[in-house]
């Protein structure tokens, strides 16, 4: 399975759901590796209705228990990590309490670039890095090589001594 389709079957991901005035939007998500944070991610997305006034949303995440062990009410993005306690389905809420329909994207899961205790992993950076310094070296070398083509040709035209 790739790397995105892993990422894809263990987060729940959502773009432009909107929810209506008092209304509610579910996402679930699996969590195994008590080690890693869960990580909650929401954006409010501009419509003709959130640039009037800023919406006010309300968070409520519940381990497999049904316990809450995270609720925040917000009126812009939102970012936000959670330290699980028991391996299962966690249930994220988002409640509208606004009073205009409103349209959010969503990212509830583990986020590879999160490790433990909420530290960036920048493994996962350094082969798009260590990848990017190559590319440039290879453009830098191609040029190279052209110029020295190109003086070498020069050279060659210059020593020809026509023939008579």
């Amino acid at each position: 399975m790739s790397r995105w389709r892993r990422f894809r079957h263990q987060n729940a991901i959502l773009n432009g759901v909107s929810i209506y005035p008092s209304a509610a939007v579910n996402a679930i998500t699996q969590v195994n590796d008590l080690s890693r944070p869960l990580s909650l991610v929401v954006s409010i997305e501009p419509n003709h209705n959130t640039d009037r006034a800023n919406p006010t949303l309300k968070e409520t995440v519940r381990d497999p228990n049904g316990e809450v062990i995270a609720t925040n009410e917000f009126t812009k993005q939102f970012l936000t990590t959670i330290k699980p306690d028991v391996i299962g389905k966690y249930t994220l809420t988002i409640e509208n309490q606004g009073g205009s329909l409103v349209s959010v994207g969503i990212l509830f899961g583990n986020l590879p670039f999160v490790g433990q205790k909420n530290q960036l992993n920048l493994n996962l950076f350094g082969g798009l890095v260590t990848g990017g310094i190559l590319a440039i070296a290879g453009i830098i070398a191609l040029i190279a090589g052209l110029i020295v083509v190109i003086v070498d040709r020069r050279r060659n035209t210059r020593n020809k001594t026509p023939s008579k």
